[in-house]
């Protein structure tokens, strides 16, 4: 290999690695914009929740003042709020609960045999007191999310779930309902491949012309040198033949 096609080669070589480089950082930059629009849609189905959550908590202040203004019995008054708060169904599978502040389960429309019963012992499997951790959130700030795994309605497999509790101080209850984390990923991953197929296609793309591009230059370069060598031989000749016909 000679020298120039030794030179053209290094510029080559240096020019895919631009390429590589630029290419990768297109790749880093869709990687963070996927994950931004998973944190943000994560964000905004926590949002979501937490205003289910207190529009369900709103049963119980309406139940609340019928027993103020004598209308109804407390008993009545709980009663009429636990009907309503347990058929209140969203997403076909997701639900509202409620347990007091011991803990026990008031109501739990998807596990009724823990209704009554004291929860202050049940654990997830990383070993979270799951509602003592709502009553110490809601004794803490009256309100607030909480992370832990609990089985999808069918299911016994617990699966990672975040839930909203919010404390109804006149009865001591408190009032919940959460995602589950692999719903946000498929709904996720459903919104999101169009935006992967858009990033896809203009890496392709941009390292198409990038190709084109380094290969015009290479090209080029190639062309120059060799003009170059041509000039440079017809200088020789020519020196030649005037040293000649000196002689």
């Amino acid at each position: 290999m000679s020298r120039s096609d030794t030179k053209i080669l290094s510029i080559k070589t240096r020019l895919l690695l631009i390429m590589a480089a630029a290419l990768a950082g297109m790749i880093l930059i869709a990687i963070f914009a996927l994950q931004s629009e998973k944190n943000t849609l994560l964000e905004d189905r926590k949002v979501k929740t937490r205003h289910l959550v207190e529009s369900s908590y709103w049963v119980l202040v309406h139940f609340h003042e019928m027993q103020k203004h004598g209308m109804v019995t407390e008993d009545q008054a709980k009663q009429g709020a636990l009907d309503i708060i347990k058929s209140m169904r969203y997403e076909k599978s997701e639900y509202f609960w409620i347990n007091d502040m011991l803990p026990r389960v008031v109501m739990h429309p998807i596990k009724p045999e823990l209704d009554g019963k004291d929860v202050s012992g049940l654990k997830d499997p990383n070993g979270k007191l799951l509602f003592v951790e709502f009553v110490d959130t809601v004794k803490r700030s009256g309100s607030g999310f909480i992370e832990y795994y609990w089985p999808k309605p069918g299911m016994d497999k617990p699966v990672a779930k975040i839930s909203y509790v919010k404390g109804f101080e006149p009865w001591g209850w408190i009032i919940g309902s959460g995602i589950y984390l692999d719903d946000v990923d498929r709904i996720f991953w459903k919104h999101a491949i169009w935006l992967v197929a858009i990033i896809v296609a203009i890496t392709a793309l941009i390292g198409g012309v990038m190709m084109m591009v380094i290969q015009r230059i290479t090209r080029s370069l190639s062309e120059l040198e060799n003009a170059m060598c041509d000039i440079q031989n017809s200088n020789d000749l020519s020196q030649r033949v005037a040293v000649t016909a000196q002689d």
